[in-house]
């Protein structure tokens, strides 16, 4: 049997590596996708950790994706967690300079500033929960879900009418058919 030798990973890709978000393998930069770092010293993009932690309440704890310690969501929410500014560090020059994000609802929100001395910016916003998602959205900010498959069957009116249907038919199959049957 041959002896397998360790693959020697090449420092660049290894580099890369530590540059993108093991959730979502899309590179870091300096504003949605700022590595935050959390106390186990895993880091993510604030993108993931926000969906991670959208219905955990500020304050609370979250499990790390990878060794399930515990890290606490602060109280102004996910974008005010502790950035890894070494990975920052490694990132292109303009974009070492780390911009304010913060939450509003189910989204991220950051402003855009413009070159011009006028000061006047754009909001720039990550909806956090797809598209679809929101406009099924209540009052109180719950998702409804439309129930499919046999108990979303049972639960509509033409369902309800078509088991009553079904059944007369079983029983009529069952009980009368071999009655009819003998009596001839």
């Amino acid at each position: 049997m041959a002896a397998t030798t360790p693959r020697q990973e090449d420092p660049e890709e290894h580099l890369s590596s530590l540059l993108e978000c093991p959730i979502c393998y899309i590179s870091y930069d300096n504003i949605f996708k700022t590595p935050l770092l959390l106390p186990c010293s895993h880091t993510f993009c604030m993108e993931c950790l926000s969906r991670l932690c959208l219905f955990i309440r500020k304050s609370q704890e979250f499990p790390c994706p990878f060794c399930r310690t515990l890290a606490q969501i602060p109280q102004e929410g996910v974008p005010k967690m502790q950035p890894n500014l070494e990975i920052v560090a490694q990132l292109p020059s303009e974009m070492q300079t780390l911009q304010e994000v913060w939450a509003d609802g189910y989204k991220l929100c950051w402003v855009k500033k413009k070159d011009s001395l006028e000061g006047k910016g754009s909001l720039v916003t990550l909806h956090l929960l797809s598209s679809s998602g929101e406009d099924q959205a209540g009052p109180d900010g719950l998702i409804s879900v439309e129930q499919t498959g046999f108990r979303g069957f049972c639960q509509s009116v033409w369902g309800i009418g078509a088991a009553i249907i079904m059944i007369g038919i079983l029983l009529f199959t069952v009980l009368f058919l071999p009655i009819y049957m003998n009596q001839k």
